[in-house]
């Protein structure tokens, strides 16, 4: 008797992947369970397996458990009686058919279930291989695409006793786990057992028997050829499994903890030399923004990390701005919703910015425009026209903005010592993440947990610094707390209540504002509140905000309501935007490859 494991090269990046992100969990999840398999080879080389197991799954259901064991074609398989469903449930019947690596053995149940055992029964003719001095049988008996299984026994019987130098031999490909493996005294029965067999892996039995107790014969010899190639596997198998236990060994696992301790220490320091904001001391609650800056800037400026994607609410604050200062005019609600073009209006005080906005507009009203038509743009027309425009416009648009921005603050909003630093240290990051998986891919076992552990440390800490380490310059940080705290009180009833007058006399001018800083809807409903408490004049503020184009403007709900279904209307219109949001393998000579698992 011989056991002898075989690591397998099946380093799979997606696999990889898959453990480093945790993404399994959305696909269905199968295991195989107390798997028992009673091999009997009879004397005329015909080979009977009777295969019992449990297939279960914890989230999913299936209907059939199939087994596809893979065969060349000189090999034929034949489904028996006793095949089919053994634990009580639905009734089940019991198929062969072929499959892409041979022949596939089917359970199905006439429902699905979570859970059912089954038996498989089938002849293999054709495996058995006869020589003169030796009969052999080379099979692997689990199919290498399989779910996990947990608790596994195997028995072959062979047709009669036997002694030295007939033997039997077990590989269990890329398996950590020793098998344990029992050949009876008479060298008949062969017994084999395992805890776990992870999907991947195999069982596979070489054994070479008496060519006495077979009627079938073989005319040449191959005893002496048998036992040498085999010897020649286990000195590889011996040799497979000292640089498995080397490769596998936990103090790799020293390399990446050395690299982590240098990267966490390395961010901290640079982070407590040039990566700490600068303290400012100006108001939690300001009753007016830092400055009269266009609306799109705002957006702009409170990101260290610019994204065109968090702009949004700059574009409609923008077209917002414009109907506030009489650029354009909206009119209608609902699908009858039109922006107004106005072509005589003087646009010399538009910021390069704004203008490309207004260009755009018109952009949307030429696509359409019609021989006498007015200068306007209906809601399904802009509809039409941001789906193959508006992205690529705002991918544009935007750096133009952050660019202008950094103009008016006269340089990057952050220091440049903290600029280099995140530049530094999350290269270096992203330099361990590959090392750490580029080494997952060499090491096995707990070494590979190690590394792919690392690699997502590693990745955390490119994170980390990215965020950790830029900083504002002092005047863009009060800049920014400024207009931060705006925010907070455009939107906290608490606060506004205690607003002065000339607070609520510019609350159109406010509500744009707070477009871009996307609490426009929050910043409607706290006004709302605060007007009756106040005793404010709600049909004058309502005058205040005509430029909105309802025609039933008389308090703040309709202002509210007006707003709200602009938004829409301006979202719908491709604006991507809301205004009431914030931004081991055997010897490889054995045949029964394939697959198994359920459906």
């Amino acid at each position: 008797m011989r056991s002898a494991p075989h690591d397998r090269r099946r380093h799979h990046l997606a696999l990889l992947l898959l453990v480093v992100f945790v993404s399994s969990w959305a696909q269905a999840r199968f295991e195989w369970r107390n798997v028992v398999q009673d091999v009997t080879i009879a004397a005329d080389g015909r080979v009977v397996v009777r295969d019992e197991r449990t297939l279960w799954t914890p989230d999913e259901d299936f209907g059939e458990a199939f087994i596809c064991v893979g065969h060349p074609r000189s090999v034929t398989l034949t489904l028996l009686d006793g095949s089919g469903a053994v634990s009580p449930g639905p009734s089940a019947t019991a198929f062969q058919q072929p499959c892409d690596a041979g022949t596939e053995v089917v359970v199905r149940n006439q429902s699905r279930v979570k859970e059912r055992r089954v038996v498989f029964v089938y002849r293999l003719d054709g495996t058995v291989e006869p020589f003169s001095d030796v009969v052999q049988w080379y099979w692997n008996l689990i199919q290498r695409d399989h779910p996990p299984i947990v608790g596994y026994r195997l028995t072959v019987t062979a047709p009669g006793p036997m002694a030295e130098p007939y033997d039997a031999y077990v590989m269990r490909y890329g398996n950590p786990e020793e098998p344990r493996v029992a050949l009876s005294g008479d060298r008949r029965e062969l017994a084999v057992a395992f805890d776990r067999i992870p999907s991947g892996d195999g069982v596979e039995v070489r054994y070479l028997m008496d060519p006495a107790t077979f009627t079938v014969r073989g005319t040449r010899p191959g005893l002496e050829e048998l036992l040498r190639e085999q010897t020649r596997i286990s000195g590889v198998q011996q040799r497979d499994r000292l640089l498995r236990a080397f490769r596998g060994s936990l103090l790799w696992g020293l390399l990446p903890l050395a690299w982590l301790l240098w990267l966490g220490y390395g961010i901290y320091a640079a982070w407590r030399r040039v990566g700490r904001e600068p303290t400012t001391d100006g108001m939690r609650y300001p009753f007016e923004p830092p400055r009269d800056l266009p609306p799109a800037a705002v957006t702009a400026m409170l990101s260290q990390h610019f994204n065109t994607s968090s702009m949004g609410p700059a574009w409609f604050a923008t077209i917002m701005d414009l109907a506030r200062r009489g650029m354009i005019r909206f009119d209608g609600e609902g699908r009858n919703f039109r922006i107004l073009l106005q072509p005589g209006v003087d646009t010399a005080a538009l910021e390069t910015f704004e203008q490309q906005v207004l260009d755009y507009l018109n952009a949307a009203a030429r696509s359409r425009r019609r021989n006498g038509a007015p200068d306007e743009i209906t809601l399904a027309q802009l509809e039409s026209y941001g789906r193959s425009n508006a992205q690529r416009f705002l991918a544009r648009w935007a750096p133009l903005v952050r660019k202008w921005v950094e103009g008016f603050m006269g340089g990057p909003l952050t220091t440049p010592e903290s600029g280099a630093a995140m530049r530094r240290w999350t290269l270096r990051s992203l330099l361990a993440v590959a090392v750490a998986v580029g080494l997952a891919f060499v090491f096995v076992d707990a070494a590979r947990v190690a590394m792919i552990a690392a690699a997502v440390i590693a990745l955390g800490l490119l994170i980390t610094a990215s965020v950790a380490l830029p900083a504002w310059r002092p005047e863009v940080a009060r800049e920014v707390a400024g207009w931060l705290g705006f925010k907070r009180t455009l939107s906290d009833y608490s606060r506004m209540k205690d607003a002065p007058p000339d607070f609520f006399m510019l609350w159109d001018r406010y509500y744009v504002y707070a477009a871009a800083l996307g609490v426009a809807e929050r910043f409607l409903k706290t006004l709302q509140r605060v007007a009756p408490a106040r005793g404010l004049d709600q049909t004058q503020m309502a005058r205040q905000g005509a430029w909105l184009g309802s025609s039933n403007l008389s308090n703040l709900a309709g202002i509210s309501k007006a707003a709200s279904g602009l938004s829409s209307a301006l979202s719908k219109a491709g604006a991507s935007a809301s205004s009431g949001g914030s931004s081991s393998g055997g010897g490889g000579g054995g045949g029964g490859g394939g697959s198994s698992g359920g459906r």
